[in-house]
């Protein structure tokens, strides 16, 4: 595995980082342990020794812990998260207690890294500020029971600027980063614009990349035939999930670069990719992705521009129509049905078009002139699937 010594650790870093949130589960939710073992042991085979997982990801510090028990505590990095952002932790007290579970599960004594997850979710960056976990972290650090501390940011490129110009203490920042948010306005407002970035090296700080393939979607892109003929132009044996994590690992400051991996073969996959054969982009593959990207943005079918007139004026039956309406293009953009029916089916738990009451308010109300009722129940049509389902498989 391609590593490099970093200076936060001081011991080299693998590019490629393992995030646990994704193990293997069987039918029940349940994890398949010999596979998990199976993963962790080709792991720490091929220096992967860089392990991210949070105290909310059901029980997969018990199995970090579990399938680690065999190596020395110094042959890897373990990484930790305290989420503040929903309301579980509403005390120091009880982030004390997350903390404690987390060692505990993970069987050690000590954190490499704990971060504040989520960092810019709603309500997160006030209720950090008011439990004043900074002083909270601080201590973690002070006392030795977490090594190096830092956040994972999701908000606006301005509200990091503010979070690292007030605290200093950070010293590190886990991102979302990857070349189609990079190189289009599609995350310009959120946590994966190249801003957010930018930010980050601006004040010096190490930088952990995550959803480099952007959820996944990234990895069919090539099913536009324009992406395709460029991808393959420029090397034909490179996958397009190959092409997103190079980007991210090429990005200068990046400690690594996770991929939430759920079985053996993504590993083995991802490890080819990010291994010793690892190459920087070069200029001209760095220019053929923008040029994918800006084709990849071109195939947004719908002109909405989430100016919310359609639902402000008041929707009678409350559907959430800009939402609805970007899931229709993330479809047609990215021709990943079952990632976008994870933002999809969120979107439609209060009402959905098949709640529509054809009142023709929305249409009346769009400065676009979009054919809402139309265009909402044709994302219905294409992501609704029935009720009670798995998102995780592969419908």
């Amino acid at each position: 595995m391609e590593s490099a010594i970093n200076s936060l650790f001081g011991r080299p870093v693998p590019k490629l980082g393992f995030g646990c949130m994704r193990l293997p589960e069987n039918q029940n939710g349940d994890y398949i342990m010999d596979e998990c073992q199976a993963m962790f042991d080709y792991a720490m085979a091929h220096g992967i020794n860089y392990f991210d997982s949070a105290w909310h990801y059901i029980d997969s510090q018990l199995v970090i812990g579990q399938c680690l028990a065999k190596y020395p505590r110094e042959s890897y990095i373990l990484v930790g998260k305290l989420c503040f952002y929903d309301g579980t932790l509403e005390s120091i007290d009880a982030a004390h207690a997350a903390f404690e579970k987390e060692l505990h599960d993970a069987r050690t004594d000590t954190m490499d890294l704990e971060l504040i997850h989520a960092l810019g979710n709603p309500g997160s960056l006030e209720r950090v500020d008011k439990l004043n976990v900074w002083d909270f972290m601080k201590q973690l650090k002070a006392s030795g029971r977490a090594k190096h501390i830092g956040i994972s940011f999701h908000s606006y490129p301005e509200n990091l600027e503010k979070v690292l110009a007030a605290h200093p203490e950070i010293e590190v920042v886990q991102i979302q980063a990857n070349y189609y948010d990079h190189h289009t306005n599609g995350a310009a407002a959120i946590g994966g614009s190249y801003q957010t970035y930018e930010i980050c090296r601006k004040y010096n700080k190490s930088v952990i990349i995550m959803e480099p393939i952007k959820g996944g979607t990234l990895a069919t892109v090539a099913q536009h035939p324009e992406v395709k003929q460029i991808f393959d132009a420029a090397d034909a044996t490179q996958s397009p999930a190959a092409w997103a994590l190079r980007y991210a690992a090429s990005l200068e400051g990046v400690v690594t670069v996770l991929s939430g991996m759920s079985t053996l073969e993504q590993m083995q996959e991802n490890v080819k990719i990010l291994g010793e054969d690892f190459k920087p982009l070069s200029e001209a593959e760095q220019k053929m992705l923008q040029k994918a990207a800006q084709i990849v943005e071109s195939k947004k079918p719908v002109g909405c521009t989430g100016c919310h007139y359609c639902t402000d004026k008041g929707c009678p039956a409350d559907i959430r129509i800009p939402e609805v309406l970007s899931c229709l293009n993330m479809l047609n953009q990215f021709h990943n049905p079952r990632m976008t029916r994870m933002k999809y089916y969120p979107a439609i738990k209060k009402s959905s078009p098949r709640d529509c009451l054809h009142c023709g308010s929305c249409e009346r109300s769009c400065p676009q002139k979009l054919p809402i009722m139309r265009l909402i129940q044709e994302a219905d049509e294409k992501l609704y699937i029935g009720e009670n389902i798995d998102l995780w498989a592969n419908h």
